[in-house]
């Protein structure tokens, strides 16, 4: 399971090769995607790892109304904690590149 950390070091690379932090935020999606597993059995292992708050959520918040196999479900949940945790990685590293200016 992707962490706060790794996904906090991946975004500061990308600043590090010039982009700016309004650049990574418009295509967060692509980090998002990034990080939910494609593979049935990694989706299994990481909606177990992710933090039961997001349990159930994703087809809810997604609006999702398509056919409720198990495995889509769990991604649904999965992609929106990886959401919600890229963007609070953003916000923190907006807060520490605002301190530092």
């Amino acid at each position: 399971m992707t962490t706060y950390d790794e996904i906090m070091q991946e975004i500061k690379q990308e600043l590090t090769n010039g982009d700016d932090l309004s650049d990574v935020r418009e295509r967060s999606y692509e980090l998002v995607d990034n990080y939910v597993p494609i593979y049935n059995n990694h989706v299994i292992e990481e909606w177990k790892a992710m933090p039961s708050e997001y349990d159930n959520r994703g087809a809810t918040e997604y609006g999702y109304e398509g056919d409720t196999d198990i495995i889509r479900l769990m991604i649904l949940d999965l992609h929106l904690y990886y959401g919600e945790l890229v963007s609070t990685v953003l916000d923190d590293l907006e807060q520490e590149l605002e301190s530092v200016e």
